[in-house]
């Protein structure tokens, strides 16, 4: 057998490799920190300037959705406001307050009079209560026709009871007032609505609470209306004029501030409201919580760089002492019967010999497969983690054992059993493998053969009693047929026989089906008999059977029952029909409701009983079913003598 001895150490080559390795992998370290850091930085801006805009986008959305709600409500009151409605008294505090009750945004509802007086408000607080003129924003337009909602100013107030009140506003609430006038008889009134301005502060701190991010909403004058973390935009004088300035160019937009370049701002307007929702980020805050990790990614580096140098400087130590006890491995591979086939294959799994009985087998000469990888017997037949599980095993040094079902040079299938031997150098390393073969093709093919013998024959089985399955249940509704009620006939006779037990039996006709038929045709007759017979069963017990004889006409055969068990089992089959209406779907979205009832005759007997017997059991239920129908349907009755 072949063994290699042409392996070259070449010391100052592997020296250089090890040194070059070591610089670009320090080089790598910290060139990764530097691109890493600024990208950090980088992609953290890009974040910022991203979370702004899509916030606006939200915020702005919910402000809009908000205002339109409030001025809808103004609108609905002012259609309402009219001279009799006023004469009247119509316009109560109660009725303005269930308009609102379940509004978070509409803290009160209030109409004042031409000198600013409340004579309305669902705040009854709010009645009598003189609110300036001044204060209310001037959208009238004069003659007496429409006026348009209009948005005042923030009062740091709960309502408006306390504005003109001397006692401090330690509530820390504030409304946000917005009018709409109406012309009654001449004389302009107006409505009012105190908008909460916590509701959009409440929603900004559960969107983003970032101390570096400020939401804000300013009017058309660059007025801060109210605000989250206003210090943000706090130090930079004159933020509102420049973002007024931006807002009077375009409704929305994106600018990085002249004024403080630290600070990226959205903002969203709409010319139906005045209002200007504002997202600042604050570049400089983002920086200076990104210090730790820069400080972080900092000793990394310097970890990196040290773990690097002390595995370097361990693998070149290995290394010396590998190049220096490298020898041949003294284990060869001894055939140990002429029944075995024999490869052996260098680390990376390339083929380095095989003996005779391994290249017969495969169809190959030595110099055909001298230098390929195994691959190249692969059937295409086991998924790679199968290989990868092996590779991972006598890469280890560990034996490997399985079954390969291998290809020939003629493209022909083969089974071995195979062992893969790892032979170890004297450093208990890989140096290659020895795989030992054996051929079983003949013993698996003889083996498939009897697993397909057996696989017939468990189908031929399953046919058999799917055959008998079908020979017994009626195909339309899944029940027993008569067939299997006669079977279960035989069963119960003798039962009843042996044990001398009661045995009843139900017979069950659906009224007028045949009206059903005419009607609607047989297929929604089968519906509905499907419907009946689902509903049915459910109230079976196992050891009773239901089948269908013919038609609409169903039995029912119950063991052990007595003649009043037997009319609470019938009542329940008359009841769970009539008392619930059968619904079809005819397809198309179209349903069909029919209202279906049963007559059912039953018969009972404690005796003992023989076939005869129980044919005029059978009867006598029958005789009763036809007293049910004579007696108006949907009905039981049970057999007289």
């Amino acid at each position: 057998m072949a063994v290699r001895t042409d392996f070259k150490v070449e010391p100052l080559k592997f020296r250089i490799i090890f040194a070059v390795v070591l610089i670009s992998a320090l080089a790598v370290i910290w060139s990764a920190y530097v691109v890493g850091t600024n990208y950090v930085q980088e992609s953290a801006i890009r974040s910022l300037k991203q979370l702004v805009q899509s916030e606006t986008v939200i915020l702005e959305d919910h402000l809009s959705r908000t205002l339109d709600v409030v001025a809808s409500r103004l609108k609905f009151v002012a259609a309402f406001t009219n001279e009799q409605t006023l004469k009247d008294k119509r316009l109560r505090g109660d009725q303005l307050y269930e308009l609102i009750q379940e509004d978070r945004v509409v803290r009160s509802l209030s109409l004042a009079d031409d000198h600013g007086r409340i004579v309305a408000s669902s705040n009854p607080r709010n009645v009598g209560v003189s609110i300036p003129l001044s204060e209310l924003p001037d959208a009238t337009i004069k003659g007496g026709s429409s006026a348009a909602v209009s948005f005042g100013n923030v009062f740091e107030h709960r309502d408006i009871f306390e504005i003109n009140s001397d006692a401090p506003n330690n509530s820390g609430l504030r409304f946000w007032l917005v009018s709409m006038p109406v012309n009654v008889g001449g004389r302009i009134y107006h409505w009012i609505a105190t908008v909460n301005v916590g509701l959009f502060e409440n929603l900004w701190r559960r969107i983003n609470d970032d101390p570096g991010t400020e939401i804000a909403v300013f009017d058309y004058q660059g007025k801060r209306i109210s605000a989250q973390h206003s210090e943000v935009t706090a130090p930079t004088s004159g933020f509102g004029e420049e973002l007024l300035k931006n807002a009077s160019n375009a409704d929305l937009g994106f600018f990085e501030s002249k004024l403080n370049p630290n600070l990226l701002t959205a903002y969203r307007s709409s010319a139906e409201h005045p209002a200007i929702l504002a997202v600042v980020g604050d570049k400089s805050h983002l920086i200076a919580t990104l210090r730790g990790e820069r400080n972080q990614a900092m000793f990394y580096a310097f970890t990196g760089s040290l773990v690097v140098v002390v595995l370097i400087a361990g693998l070149f130590r290995w290394y010396l002492s590998y190049e220096k006890s490298l020898t041949e491995l003294a284990n060869q591979i001894t055939a140990t019967g002429a029944h075995l086939m024999i490869s052996e294959s260098s680390r990376d799994g390339k083929i380095l010999w095989a003996n005779p009985l391994f290249l017969q087998t495969t169809g190959y000469d030595l110099s055909e497969i001298k230098g390929q990888n195994h691959r190249i017997f692969n059937s295409g037949l086991y998924p790679s983690g199968f290989y990868d599980d092996m590779w991972s095993l006598i890469n280890r040094g560990e034996i490997w054992s399985g079954v390969f079902r291998n290809r020939n040079k003629e493209g022909e299938f083969f089974w071995v059993k195979t062992t893969v031997i790892p032979f170890l150098d004297p450093w208990k390393k890989v140096s290659r493998y020895v795989a030992l073969y054996t051929d079983i093709t003949e013993a698996i093919l003889t083996s498939e053969r009897v697993n397909h013998e057996r696989s017939l024959r468990k189908e031929l089985s399953k046919k058999n009693r799917e055959l008998v399955v079908d020979a017994n249940t009626d195909p339309l509704t899944g029940l027993p047929n008569r067939r299997a009620y006669e079977e279960f006939r035989k069963t119960a006779i003798k039962q009843a026989r042996t044990n001398t037990q009661p045995i009843s039996i139900l017979m069950l006709d659906l009224d007028k089906f045949k009206d059903v038929n005419d009607t609607y045709g047989h297929a929604v007759g089968d519906q509905v008999l499907q419907e009946v017979a689902h509903r049915w069963s459910k109230k079976m017990r196992a050891s009773d059977i239901l089948a269908r004889i013919g038609g609409e006409e169903f039995t029912v055969l119950l063991p052990q029952t007595t003649l009043a068990q037997a009319e609470l089992v019938a009542e329940k089959f008359r009841d769970v029909i009539s008392r619930t209406p059968i619904t079809l779907d005819l397809g198309d979205g179209k349903l069909l409701t029919i209202d279906a009832t049963v007559s059912i005759g039953l018969a009972s007997t404690d005796r003992i009983i023989n076939e005869a017997g129980l044919d005029m059991l059978m009867k006598q239920a029958d005789d009763a079913l036809y007293q049910a129908k004579r007696k108006g349907r949907n009905r039981v009755v049970p057999h007289s003598n």
